[in-house]
């Protein structure tokens, strides 16, 4: 195995000295444009390949930053992506990924080999049931030099900056238009109960219904995990009691997906029947059939914002730990609708 060529081999072959070189590669207007342009031919000649980890070591920088993702089974933590990777790509940084699956466990190994390896700082989408501990206690000593962004989800208590939607007022959006539509029953498929989502959205539908004058029907009230199955499922056994609700609003589109396909199975029609919403308002929402209401969440701005709070810690900003909620949008589309007196079902269709 042959030995990796150096700075030194450049410089032997050029006739130069080593920091020449260095400075050569780097561009540096203090070598004339012809030396900079040998130094970087007699480089491609011996397959010289540029140390970035070393010189890291050397400005304190590596030059890397990571993402931590907690499910890529969900298509909305992946639309997060496009607007960080493009941003740190225009400060000539590599991005490194991790998936930790909703496991405490593999994010934090994932946070500790980051800050064990040097990077230069880490953007987290936390894990279900992360705590002020998981980021602040003993065990997460090696965290305390590296800059951390949260990204989505809140960890009460964290001492770190974070971005987050307004889920408040994104649910206040979606009980606004239902109302205007003139639904009263209005069921709830909710995604668990174990993250700052599905428990500020759950908050704010109770509380909006709640200032409407119509409490939610505690028998119209579903939980489970954040799938096409749960969706499904979970809308049929709205749609079996008595007397269902006119809409339903699930907790993502992921789960709204999954009650659509339960509503054309039952042989009703979404926004005519019966009334669906979304949110997340992911990309595939406005294909479904019909098109899916639902409330965008702006992946792009909120991806974007988490970047340019992280480079300006890595640059050594101070200061407070700064909390950005960004605002959400309603897309009205075909799956709400005028109420009707009573939801058709597969017996009356």
């Amino acid at each position: 195995m042959t030995r990796r060529p150096t700075l030194k081999h450049i410089a032997e072959r050029v006739g130069v000295t080593v920091s020449t070189v260095s400075l050569a590669l780097r561009d540096d207007e203090r070598i004339s444009t012809a030396m900079r342009q040998r130094v970087r031919e007699a480089a491609a000649e011996v397959g010289y390949i540029y140390n970035r980890h070393a010189a890291g070591l050397r400005r304190g920088d590596s030059g890397t930053v990571a993402l931590c993702l907690n499910d890529l089974g969900n298509p909305f933590f992946t639309e997060f992506i496009a607007a960080m990777e493009q941003r740190f790509r225009a400060e000539e940084r590599m991005m490194l990924f991790c998936h930790a699956q909703e496991s405490l466990t593999v994010q934090a190994d994932f946070m500790r080999r980051m800050a064990e390896h040097g990077a230069s700082g880490l953007i987290l989408i936390p894990a279900a049931g992360t705590t002020q501990e998981d980021l602040h206690g003993a065990e997460a000593a090696h965290l305390r030099h590296l800059p951390l962004v949260l990204l989505s989800r809140d960890v009460p208590g964290a001492e770190v900056d974070r971005v987050i939607n307004d889920d408040a007022r994104g649910m206040a959006l979606v009980i606004e238009h239902l109302r205007s539509l003139g639904h009263q029953r209005i069921g709830w498929l909710g995604g668990g109960s174990s993250t700052s989502t599905a428990q500020a959205r759950e908050r704010a539908f109770r509380a909006a219904l709640g200032q409407a004058g119509h409490p939610p029907d505690e028998a119209h009230m579903h939980h489970g995990p954040t799938t096409l199955a749960f969706g499904h499922q979970g809308f049929e056994t709205l749609m079996a009691q008595p007397d269902p609700p006119t809409a339903v609003v699930c907790f993502s589109d992921v789960i709204a997906f999954g009650a659509l396909s339960a509503c054309h199975g039952l042989g009703l029609r979404p926004g005519v029947d019966v009334s669906i919403t979304g949110f997340d308002d992911m990309s595939a929402a406005a294909y479904t059939t019909p098109p899916l209401t639902s409330v965008r969440v702006r992946t792009d701005l909120m991806g974007a914002r988490a970047s340019e709070l992280l480079l300006s810690r890595i640059r050594g900003e101070k200061g407070a730990p700064r909390r950005e909620m960004m605002a959400p949008e309603l897309s009205i589309r075909e799956t709400t609708g005028p109420v009707r007196k009573k939801a058709r079902t597969s017996d009356q269709a």
